[in-house]
């Protein structure tokens, strides 16, 4: 039978039989990072090896090293296992925090709710693009253009002129001013643009907890309708309303779409053809 899934308990996991003692296969290495991958929606602020690492539903931080001893393999079969999981775009890696946070670009799939149906469970992503790499884009956006604001405002001091008769001071001086100004201007208008995709992650991050309640599309287009940025770039549509409490816009939307809640529980295995355990889950 080709079609259909598996809905694993995460009890599974406590069982004997998955924690004797073993040398993991590949297939229970891939297991193993779904199981352990975060599964509530919120973020988690966590001490690891002396560092604070922040990760969300669908992420899982864990060194080489970790993983090796883990799975009772070598720290070079574990990095070849990641990279090939990564070719087949079944995982993103990310060292921004000093540590390898593993994020699984289809964790939503395997994690239905208990009223789905097959179509459900399938259809039931992101169309590959997901809330933590939007963060992520934004945050890179944010970083850049802080960068640019602060090269801009570093100022080298002028060569004083040797001999100048008073009408070229003065019109040196005069450039001087106007390029200063336009590089105040300019700076001022980066900054203005960097505050405000830093805001617009902010927003990103204050949906994630709604997405175990809501369907995904409905949080990307509330987030695309709600976050569209004014002319001057300053201000996105909902800072100009005059009053915003997140729950109540989100039913009412979730209400005009006619889109019921929902409450992720559990493990969904999709189709268990052996096919599927090559790769491209």
């Amino acid at each position: 039978m080709m079609e259909g899934y598996i809905k694993l308990s995460r009890k599974f996991f406590s069982n004997d039989m998955w924690n004797e003692a073993r040398t993991f296969s590949s297939c229970e290495a891939w297991l193993d990072l779904i199981q352990s991958a975060r599964f509530e929606a919120t973020p988690r602020m966590e001490s690891i090896g002396g560092r604070e690492v922040s990760y969300t539903r669908g992420q899982y931080p864990a060194s080489i090293r970790f993983l090796s001893k883990r799975w009772k393999w070598s720290e070079r079969k574990v990095r070849t296992f990641l990279a090939f999981l990564r070719r087949e775009n079944m995982i993103t890696l990310s060292k921004e925090q000093g540590m390898n946070v593993i994020t699984l670009v289809k964790y939503n799939e395997y994690n239905g709710s208990e009223s789905d149906t097959v179509s459900d469970t399938s259809n039931d992503t992101m169309s590959d693009i997901n809330i933590i790499q939007e963060i992520n884009n934004l945050r890179m956006q944010v970083t850049q253009l802080m960068t640019q604001v602060a090269t801009q405002q570093v100022t080298h001091p002028a060569k004083e002129p040797e001999k100048r008769h008073t009408g070229d001071t003065k019109q040196i001086k005069e450039k001087n001013i106007i390029k200063e100004t336009t590089t105040n201007v300019v700076a001022k208008k980066d900054a203005a643009k960097a505050a405000t995709l830093s805001r617009k992650e902010s927003f990103y991050q204050s949906l994630v907890p709604y997405v175990s309640q809501y369907p995904k599309e409905m949080i990307r287009a509330f987030f695309d309708y709600w976050s569209e940025l004014n002319k001057s770039e300053t201000k996105m549509r909902y800072e100009l309303e005059k009053t915003w409490e997140l729950p109540r816009r989100l039913a009412t939307w979730a209400s005009r779409e006619k889109v019921p809640s929902k409450t992720d529980v559990g493990i969904v295995l999709k189709d268990n053809s052996p096919g599927k355990y090559k790769k491209g889950w």
